[in-house]
């Protein structure tokens, strides 16, 4: 989410970090992932937050991230 709640919890740096750990650009897609930003997710109590196809996850930081990544896996 780009809105201020999660930028002022660290949005950006877990972008900066699933670009890095995705090999991907914001807006862009591979075989597995599309990593897009979104205005908001209304989760602004929990932020940061993202949507991994439908399932919504917050509070996150680089270990819930990688958590996430390796269910994925």
């Amino acid at each position: 989410c780009t809105n201020l709640p999660c930028a002022l919890r660290g949005a950006e740096q877990m972008l900066a970090y699933l670009e890095r750990k995705l090999g991907l650009t914001a807006g862009e897609t591979n075989e597995r992932f599309t990593l897009r930003e979104t205005e908001c997710l209304a989760s602004c109590g929990t932020a940061p937050c993202l949507e991994i196809n439908e399932d919504h996850h917050d509070s996150l930081d680089r270990a819930r991230l990688d958590a996430l990544f390796d269910k994925l896996s």
